[in-house]
């Protein structure tokens, strides 16, 4: 802030002369400041920044509000965008002339003309298609047979592994066999070495036992005898008396 500025625009006369115009007597009695300069006092506890001048009265809010809530409800109210206008329709560049813009360095056609690609032929088109068409093949063909060689493998070893629990089985059931063996064996061993003496009472029981089995088939064959010599004697009876 140039504070001679702002002293000279309150009607003083330069350096060298006093503010108060009743100072100096004389010619140069009136050349201090016409009007008096007002300094703002604060005789408040608002704080730093709180200005006491401002109109109360002015509720600039209130107002805005109510501005608004008129428009609220009218169907003929149409929503103005929150964007309105942009560089082009603004005040700052208003003044401003638009030009044309730089074109590039390099020209399309002079592009197109140094561009040596050879043109293809439908036949070739052909033959390319064809070619990936192999490829693409033979790519399906070593994924499935890489697939197959894992599906192969996962039943080979299901396979081994099948074999090895029934050999393992097989194992288990010939060991059991062996050890039965091995009991049968040893309690014969001690059968041999302390024979039970055989009972006075057993012997004519089996004794009786035999006898009466040899009398039942000596009956039946008796009587397979007699029916068989009295059905040929029926059968020479019959005969005689066809005759």
């Amino acid at each position: 802030m140039d504070a001679q500025a702002y002293l000279i625009k309150h009607g003083w006369s330069g350096p060298g002369n006093p503010l108060n115009p009743n100072q100096r007597p004389g010619l140069h009695g009136g050349l201090g400041l016409t009007r008096p300069i007002l300094v703002a006092r604060k005789s408040n506890n608002h704080g730093v920044g709180k200005k006491t001048t401002k109109d109360a009265s002015n509720q600039w809010w209130l107002r805005g509000f109510e501005d608004a809530l008129k428009g609220v409800g009218e169907d003929n109210h149409e929503a103005k965008s929150a964007r309105e206008g942009n560089a082009l329709t603004s005040e700052l560049y208003r003044h401003f002339v638009r030009g044309s813009g730089l074109a590039g360095t390099l020209d399309p056609k002079k592009a197109d003309k140094t561009d040596d690609t050879p043109e293809v032929s439908p036949e070739e088109l052909a033959r390319l298609k064809r070619r990936r068409g192999r490829a693409a093949r033979r790519a399906q063909k070593a994924v499935k047979k890489e697939q197959k060689a894992v599906r192969k493998e996962a039943r080979r070893v299901k396979r081994v592994a099948k074999v090895e629990r029934r050999e393992k089985k097989l194992a288990e059931r010939a060991a059991k066999k062996a050890k039965k063996l091995e009991a049968e064996k040893e309690k014969e061993k001690e059968g041999e070495d302390y024979p039970t003496p055989m009972s006075i009472d057993q012997e004519p029981e089996s004794k009786v036992d035999l006898d009466e089995a040899a009398s039942r088939l000596k009956e039946k064959k008796e009587k397979k005898v007699k029916k068989s010599t009295e059905g040929e004697d029926s059968k020479k009876k019959s005969k005689k008396a066809k005759a």
